[in-house]
Order: structure tokens, then C-alpha cells, then sequence
């Protein structure tokens, strides 16, 4: 072989590696879709319970045969399932969260992901060429107010479960992390299906949880609380409407405050933290307000940064900087600062004077 072959064919060889980067980069929306579709027909939990073929998971799922071993084999190839001699097959063990049972369930943030906000990224472009909400763009109202509508109530439930997955590890790691032999009342605001408040009710069983959000989200709230946590947690948890931007419930000895600042202006979180302190000032005594928020601060945190700027109607993302003077803004002092392995760093704060 030439030098010149030689130097031809490693061309080629770099050539076609790069174009295989570039082709599944560009199809992995489809991948994002199909485990969205898998997530739907709950093919995770069927094959949990014993290994099946394709044609077995066609029957229990009501699909046609040949396009779910497609579906399957398209899955197989991220290692979501796998196949045994027989053909027949089961969820990998990294993809566990998938089942709806498992206790770290990722099954609607799934869905929500894949459906609801990859359509919304369709309005990327718009939010580049303005900086406005791409979800507003393709939908024609904010994610809150579309959520609203009766003709979404599926997505709203799926986005109310999504929101609680997201929340049981984080709370799982709070409620290891931080002491809570003072706390009596915890109070999240924005809690969504309550998954943040009732992980910390059901860890240490001398705590009483509120969860304060919309009213769509209370009324919603207490059966599905009630399905994934039983009778013993959600009985300790109650669900309070609030506009969270005027108004949040009293009692509070801790009030939560997770994944909420980052979904708006450094004023509208200003506004949301003067009314937890107002709250914490009706209450007195040693009332104390811990914030979550995941920073941005490296490239990495752009992915999320951008994810908030097309689906949201103001999102941002902070810096630990903006996070203080946010908190200082609404007469609040931040006495300590702790960081989760969630890559949540936490906020404890306290009324300024107090």
C-alpha cells in the first residue's frame, strides 16, 4: 500500500467517524422519543416481572408486533434492554428507574422531557432571535398557563409526577445531610406533587409537611401523594393554594424553597422570597427558609441554563452571586452555604436583624 493510500484511507476513516458523531447527535430526539413511548406503555415494568419477546410485549401493550421489536432493538442499542438467546427481553439495570415502582422513578420526567419540552424547543430559534419563551412561541401561552387548561390535564399530572421524581433524591440527600430533631412543620413552597417535602416527612417521622403551589397542583396532589408514598406519609402532608408570588402559608419552623428561583427574573424571585419572609415574620420564633438551586457556573450548567430560557417565560439561571443579592434583596441573610451531590448548592437563611 502507498503512503498515499495509507493517508487516503485514514481520511476516509476520520471522515466517517465524524459523520457517525454528527448523525447521532442529530437522531438522538428520536431515541429521546421512542423512551418516551416505552415509558407510556410501561414495557419496563412488563419485562421487570419476567423477560418477554417482542411479540409478547405487542400483546400486553396493544401494539402492532414487527414495529415494537423495531422499537425494542432501536432501545437495545442505548443499552436500555437487552436480549437473551431466546429473544427475549428485559430492562438493563442502569435503566431501572423506569419502572413506576421504583423508588427513584424517572418514568414521567420521561415522558415530560421528551414530549412536552422537546416540542418546545421546537421555539429555540424565536428565543435566540429575542430572547423570549420558546414554549410561548410554539404554544401560544407560558407552560403554566398551558398546563392549566382542562384539554392538558394528562400533561399536567405527568408534569406534577415529574417534578416530585426530581425531587425524592434530592430529598433523600437533605434529609441525610441536614439535622432536623428542631423542625416541626416543614413548608415547601412550590412543592409541586410534594415529592421534596413528603421524602423529608417520610425520613424522619416526627415531621408535618406543607406543600404550597398552585390550586390545580393541590387539588391533584393528595391521591397521587397518597399512591406513591401510602396512607402513613401523605396523612402527615397537606396541600395549601398559593400564589406564591404574594402569599405563603404561616407555621412554618423550615421553608423549602427547590428549583423554583431559577425559573424566573432575579425581580420575580425577589418577589418570591419577600413573601417567604413575610411568612417567616408572622411566624416568629426561629423560622428559617433553606434555598435549593442547582448554579450555572460552568459550561455544563449551559445545558440547563438554555433548557430554562426556551420553556420558561423568564428563566435564566444563577450564580451563586445573584443568588445572595437575590436572598439580601428580599431582607434575608444567608447564614450558611452547603452543596448537595445532586449539584444543588443550599442556601440557609434567616430574616436579616433576626
Amino acid at each position: 500500500m502507498t503512503q498515499g493510500t495509507a493517508t487516503g484511507l485514514d481520511e476516509a476513516y476520520r471522515s466517517e467517524m465524524n459523520h457517525m458523531h454528527v448523525t447521532r447527535l442529530a437522531g438522538s430526539g428520536w431515541f429521546s422519543r421512542a423512551l418516551a413511548v416505552a415509558a407510556r406503555l410501561g414495557i419496563a415494568d412488563l419485562v421487570t416481572e419476567q423477560p418477554m419477546t417482542a411479540e409478547e410485549i405487542a400483546a400486553r401493550t396493544g401494539s402492532e408486533p414487527q414495529v415494537m421489536r423495531r422499537l425494542l432493538q432501536m432501545l437495545k442499542v442505548w443499552a436500555v434492554f437487552e436480549r437473551d438467546e431466546e429473544g427475549r427481553y428485559s430492562l438493563t439495570e442502569k435503566f431501572a428507574p423506569l419502572r413506576e415502582d421504583h423508588p427513584f422513578s424517572m418514568r414521567n420526567y420521561c415522558i415530560l422531557m421528551a414530549e412536552t419540552y422537546d416540542d418546545a424547543f421546537a421555539g429555540l430559534g424565536e428565543t435566540l432571535r429575542t430572547g423570549g419563551s420558546g414554549f410561548r412561541a410554539v404554544f401560544g401561552v407560558s407552560l403554566y398557563e398551558w398546563l392549566e387548561r382542562a384539554e392538558n390535564a394528562e400533561t399536567a399530572a405527568i408534569f406534577d409526577r415529574a417534578m416530585a421524581e426530581l425531587s425524592r433524591p434530592v430529598a433523600a440527600l437533605l434529609a441525610r445531610q441536614r439535622d432536623f430533631s428542631e423542625v416541626r412543620t416543614v413548608v415547601d413552597v412550590g412543592g409541586g406533587g410534594a415529592g421534596m417535602v413528603a421524602g423529608l416527612v417520610a425520613a424522619h417521622p416526627h415531621l408535618h409537611g406543607v406543600c404550597a403551589d398552585r390550586a390545580s397542583v393541590c387539588e391533584r396532589g393528595p391521591q397521587q401523594l397518597a399512591k406513591v408514598r401510602g396512607e402513613d406519609v401523605s396523612a402527615r402532608v397537606s396541600f395549601q393554594p398559593a400564589d406564591i408570588f404574594t402569599e405563603v402559608p404561616t407555621g412554618g419552623d423550615l421553608y423549602l424553597l427547590k428549583n423554583v428561583l431559577h425559573d424566573w427574573t432575579f425581580d420575580s424571585g425577589v418577589r418570591i422570597l419577600t413573601s417567604i419572609a413575610e411568612a417567616m415574620r408572622r411566624t416568629g420564633a426561629a423560622s428559617r427558609l433553606l434555598v435549593l438551586e442547582p448554579l450555572v457556573e460552568t459550561d455544563f450548567d449551559a445545558v440547563r441554563a438554555m433548557f430554562q430560557r426556551v420553556v420558561c417565560e423568564e428563566g435564566t439561571g444563577f450564580t451563586r452571586a445573584d443568588l445572595e443579592k437575590m436572598i439580601e434583596a428580599a431582607g434575608l441573610t444567608v447564614v450558611s452555604v452547603d452543596q448537595l451531590v445532586s449539584n444543588h448548592t443550599v442556601f440557609e437563611c434567616e430574616l436579616t436583624g433576626e
